[in-house]
């Protein structure tokens, strides 16, 4: 008899097993959903592509680098290091416009994307010569109200502007809607040095010359000068433009508009620095459950088989 109530109890459980098994495989394949308010993170990646960007004072795997180049590795590594559902574009800052490539999009699902754009980018995508810093931070807030969803600016630069601003040309930076959560990364070295010119088969000619930036680089200055490139360089070291990192001009903006600054030294310092930012937004996100069920349906089928494999 004893053996009989054993035999029977087992059965019964075998059968509980397999049923709650089979509810649960059930329910993981209509994978219900339940909504949590989450905060999420999007960011908006610009890269300055003017051509103080091309100074080689910067160093990557050893070697001299331009701080674009670094820029764009610094990019690339960070994106790396970002976690999966976070959304991610890549812009462009030249004049005093910025220009996203895309509209944010997840970064775990397409990093190939990421690598391919940052592959491509270079100067000559530069729609001209000059680079006005402040007038570009106003246009990144038109920018952002022209996404789908909040977004976080990381603009990469050297701070470096041509023509140089003076007291005619200075404008007021007033914060604009989440300024707050933006970040100015700077880029280059505290050493001054020469600015490379290129021509147009990306070959270096010589340097820019301190009169050249005086002006806007692609400035008409006579009727000559029309739809032709300005090939002209400094002829003497002591006529050399001098670049280096402006940091306390930038530190100055990002006060301004209630930004945060940082020296973007390695990946890890910007990382660290974006990791610190608020959230772009709060929503709602829809979790889904089934792969819990999934999981609870294999334990009580599991659970179903053991008791006959220690009888055996």
């Amino acid at each position: 008899m004893h053996v009989i109530r054993t035999l029977h109890t087992h059965m019964i459980q075998k059968g509980l097993y397999l049923g709650v098994a089979l509810v649960g495989l059930g329910l993981a394949i209509l994978n219900p959903k339940i909504t949590l308010p989450l905060d999420f993170h999007h960011y908006l990646f610009v890269i300055d592509i003017t051509q103080s960007m091309n100074v080689e004072d910067m160093s990557l795997n050893g070697r001299p680098a331009s701080r674009l180049k670094y820029a764009i590795n610094l990019v690339d590594s960070t994106l790396k290091k970002l976690p999966c559902g976070t959304k991610v574009s890549i812009a462009l800052f030249a004049n005093a416009e910025i220009v996203p490539l895309y509209i944010p999009i997840e970064v775990c699902a397409n990093f190939g994307i990421f690598q391919d754009t940052l592959s491509h980018i270079e100067w000559r995508m530069a729609w001209r010569g000059s680079s006005h810093l402040r007038l570009g931070l106003q246009d990144a807030a038109e920018v952002l109200l022209m996404l789908p969803e909040p977004a976080q600016i990381i603009l990469l630069t050297d701070g470096d502007e041509a023509a140089p601003i003076n007291a005619i040309t200075k404008i007021d930076l007033l914060p604009t809607p989440g300024s707050d959560g933006w970040l100015l990364a700077g880029i280059g070295s505290l050493k001054p040095s020469p600015v490379p010119k290129f021509n147009s088969k990306n070959e270096v000619i010589g340097y820019w010359s301190q009169y050249a930036t005086k002006i806007e680089p692609s400035q008409i200055v006579n009727e000559d000068s029309v739809g032709k490139r300005d090939d002209s360089i400094a002829s003497d070291p002591h006529e050399y433009y001098l670049s280096v990192l402006q940091e306390e001009y930038l530190k100055e903006m990002a006060h301004d508009i209630g930004a945060s600054y940082i020296r973007a030294a390695s990946h890890k310092h910007l990382l660290s620095a974006i990791k610190k930012l608020p959230p772009s937004g709060h929503g709602d996100s829809p979790i889904p459950l089934g792969w819990i069920f999934a999981l609870l349906s294999g334990l009580f089928v599991v659970a179903d088989y053991l008791p006959f494999r220690a009888r055996s």
